[in-house]
């Protein structure tokens, strides 16, 4: 069971990674775009939410708090949040602003590896709802951001062509 666990939490990152991938090749030209900005915008804005959120709430990781070995080598810095959990409850969100049938498997797989990051003992629960609420609030902003944005280029883009 521990070699699972080791396994969630450490490489089943690479299937946000992936299904982010698939949502770009996917998509037209001027989607694709919209999704680079939403990616770029909404991951700055998660990992500036994840600074600041460290500097306000220290939480010693569970290994250190409870003096065990845990199942992943770790440095014993503050746990929250979880930069595993942010990184791929992010893609999640992204994903699912595109397909909720995609989005909503890679949150199931998010909610997968901060579960498995807690079972190996190097997060809390608070570590792992942080980075879910982070990355909730980035995206959901990056997203309102990209269509303000986009719709007004795309009325000038329909402004400026040449009247036939």
């Amino acid at each position: 069971m521990d070699t699972v666990i080791r396994s969630i939490a450490t490489y089943f990152i690479v299937i946000p990674i992936g299904g982010i991938g698939y949502v770009a090749i996917t998509q037209k030209r001027q989607a694709r775009l919209e999704l680079l900005f939403v990616l770029v915008v909404g991951g700055g804005l998660s990992l500036l939410l994840a600074l600041v959120g460290s500097h306000f709430y220290h939480n010693p990781r569970p290994f250190v708090v409870g003096h065990f070995t845990p199942l992943i080598a770790h440095g014993t810095d503050n746990g929250f949040p979880s930069d595993h959990t942010l990184l791929s409850a992010f893609l999640a969100f992204v994903a699912f602003s595109y397909s909720r049938k995609l989005g909503a498997s890679l949150l199931f797989v998010a909610v997968l590896i901060g579960s498995a990051r807690m079972a190996a003992g190097v997060h809390h629960l608070s570590d792992v709802v942080g980075s879910i609420c982070f990355a909730g609030l980035s995206c959901l902003a990056a997203v309102w951001l990209k269509n303000r944005l986009f719709k007004k280029s795309a009325a000038t883009r329909e402004s400026l062509k040449p009247a036939l």
